[in-house]
C-alpha cells in the first residue's frame, strides 16, 4: 500500500477543510450542504480504502495501522451522518454554513489524527485541533443566547482539561524521560512507585476523561447539549467519544498497571453510571437527558479499560462504535422535533411521534432500546460483553453496580418510548423527511439490530485493531 493511500482520510479531510475555507472567503452558500455530504462520503471511502495501511511517520510519532484505521472508519462514518443531518438546519444562519463546515471538518481531521498519534505531545496537538473548532461551533445558533453560555462553559472546562493534560505530560517526561509510548511502556515497570510519574498519569487521564464526559468531568455536557444547536450536539455527542476511547485504549491500558489507577477508574465508572442515570431520571428535556445518558455510558466503557488484561478492550471498542450509532440515531430524530425559539426539546414534544412520522418513531425506539441495553440490539450485546470482561477481571462490585444501573436506565429510556409511541400530541403536523435522511435513519436502525444479532464482523475488526496496538 502506498503512503498516499494509507493516509487517504487525512488527505481528503484536509482538502475538504481547504475547500470550505475558500467557500467562506468567497461567500459561497449555494449547494454548500451537498458539497459537505460529498466530501464526507469521500472521506468515508478513503477510510475504507486505507483499512490495511501500516506506515509510520515523523520518527514513529504518528502511526497508520489497523487500530487507527478502525477508529478513522467510524469517525468518518459519523461525520457523513452529521453532514446529512445538517442539510435541513434551521437553527443556523445560512450565511455561516461555510464557516460551520470548515470547523466541523477540521475537528474531524483532528479526531482522526488523535487515533494515530503514538507520542504524547502529538496526541495533545491533535486533541487541540479537534477541540477548538467544537468550542466555536457550539455558538452557531440563531437567537436565544443560551448558546453563548454553553460555549463559555465548554471553553473554560476545555482549557482546564488542556492545562491538566499538559501538566501531566511534563511530569511523565520528567519521570520517564520520553514522551513516546514505546519508550514509556519499557520504562514504566521500574517507575510504578514513583510519585512524580503517578501524578503525571493522573493528570493526563483527567484530560482524557473530560473528553469522554465521565464523572466528575462531565459538568460541561448538560449545558452544552442543551444550549447548542441540535445538529452540533449530534456531532459533539458521538465523534469525540470515539477519539477519547482510542486514547484510553492506547494510553490508559499502558498506565493501568499502577495500583492506584485501577480502583480509581472503577470508582469513576460506578459514579458515572449512577450519577448519569439518576440525573437523567429527573430531566424533562431531551437533549439534557441524552447528555446525562452519555455520562452513564462513559461508565460502561471504563469497565472495558479496567478489564484490559482480560479482553476488555475489544468490547470497549465495540461498544464505543455502537454508542456512536445509537447517539446519532437518537439525535437524528430529535433534530426533526426541535422548534425555533426553544432552548431544548421538552419530552412532551415527543407525544404523537408515531402518528407524525412512523419511520423515525421506529428508528428512535430502536436507538432508545439499544441505549437501555435490551436485546436484540447492539447495546445489549456490548453491555453484556463489557460486564462479562469486568467480571473475569475480578471487578465484581463494579459489575453489580453496572447491572443495577442497567435496570435504572430502563426507566429513563422506556419512559421516553412511552411518551413518543402512546397517545397524541398537540402538534399533529406530519414530519416530512427527505429520501436521503430517511435512508440514513433506516440504515442506522438496521445497523443497531444487525450488530446486536451478528456482532462477529465488528468484533473481528476490533480484534485486528487491538492486535496492531499490541505490535506498537
Amino acid at each position: 500500500m502506498t503512503i498516499l493511500q494509507a493516509i487517504l482520510p487525512e488527505l481528503i479531510l484536509g482538502c475538504a477543510a481547504t475547500f470550505f475555507f475558500g467557500c467562506s472567503l468567497l461567500n459561497v452558500t449555494k449547494n454548500i450542504s451537498r458539497y459537505a455530504v460529498g466530501w464526507a462520503l469521500a472521506a468515508l471511502l478513503g477510510a475504507i480504502l486505507a483499512m490495511n495501511g501500516n506506515i509510520e511517520f515523523f520518527h514513529s510519532a504518528y502511526r497508520v495501522d489497523a487500530f487507527s484505521r478502525f477508529f478513522a472508519l467510524f469517525i468518518t462514518g459519523g461525520f457523513l451522518v452529521t453532514m446529512v443531518i445538517t442539510m435541513q438546519m434551521e437553527d443556523i444562519d445560512k450565511q455561516s454554513l461555510s464557516d460551520l463546515y470548515f470547523f466541523l471538518t477540521v475537528s474531524t481531521l483532528g479526531l482522526v489524527m488523535v487515533t494515530g498519534a503514538t507520542e504524547l505531545l502529538t496526541l495533545f496537538i491533535a486533541l487541540e485541533i479537534s477541540s477548538y473548532p467544537l468550542y466555536i461551533t457550539t455558538s452557531f445558533r440563531k437567537g436565544l443566547g443560551y448558546q453563548f453560555e454553553a460555549t463559555a462553559k465548554y471553553l473554560v472546562f476545555g482549557v482546564v482539561s488542556t492545562a491538566l493534560m499538559v501538566y501531566g505530560i511534563s511530569y511523565l517526561y520528567g519521570g520517564l524521560g520520553s514522551t513516546f509510548l514505546n519508550d514509556i511502556v519499557l520504562a514504566l515497570p521500574s517507575h510504578l512507585h514513583d510519585p512524580l510519574t503517578l501524578v503525571g498519569v493522573i493528570l493526563f487521564m483527567a484530560g482524557i476523561l473530560y473528553k469522554l464526559a465521565a464523572f466528575p468531568f462531565h459538568f460541561w455536557a448538560p449545558d452544552v447539549y442543551s444550549g447548542a444547536a441540535a445538529e452540533m450536539v449530534a456531532f459533539a455527542a458521538s465523534l469525540p467519544k470515539l477519539a477519547a476511547v482510542a486514547l484510553l485504549a492506547r494510553v490508559g491500558a499502558v498506565f493501568i498497571d499502577f495500583e492506584v489507577l485501577g480502583p480509581a477508574l472503577a470508582l469513576l465508572a460506578v459514579l458515572s453510571m449512577t450519577a448519569g442515570n439518576l440525573m437523567a431520571l429527573a430531566q424533562q428535556e431531551l437533549k439534557r437527558l441524552l447528555a446525562y445518558s452519555a455520562v452513564s455510558h462513559a461508565g460502561y466503557i471504563l469497565l472495558g479499560i479496567l478489564a484490559a488484561s482480560h479482553g476488555g478492550l475489544k468490547p470497549a471498542l465495540f461498544y464505543t462504535a455502537v454508542y456512536g450509532v445509537m447517539s446519532l440515531a437518537a439525535f437524528l430524530v430529535a433534530i426533526q422535533l426541535a422548534e425555533n425559539g426553544k432552548h431544548d426539546i421538552p419530552l412532551q414534544d415527543l407525544k404523537g411521534l408515531w402518528q407524525r412520522t412512523p419511520l423515525l418513531a421506529v428508528v428512535f425506539t430502536i436507538a432508545l432500546v439499544s441505549l437501555a441495553g435490551l436485546p436484540p440490539t447492539a447495546g445489549f450485546t456490548g453491555k453484556l460483553m463489557l460486564l462479562t470482561a469486568a467480571w473475569k477481571a475480578g471487578w465484581f462490585w463494579t459489575v453489580a453496580f453496572g447491572v443495577l444501573n442497567s435496570l435504572l436506565g430502563l426507566f429513563v429510556y422506556l419512559n421516553i418510548i412511552r411518551i413518543s409511541l402512546v397517545g397524541e400530541g398537540t402538534n399533529t403536523m406530519k414530519i416530512r423527511t427527505t429520501p436521503l435522511l430517511g435512508t440514513t435513519a433506516t440504515a442506522l436502525g438496521v445497523c443497531l439490530l444487525a450488530l446486536g444479532m451478528y456482532p462477529s464482523g465488528l468484533l473481528g475488526m476490533a480484534r485486528k485493531a487491538l492486535e496492531a496496538l499490541l505490535l506498537m
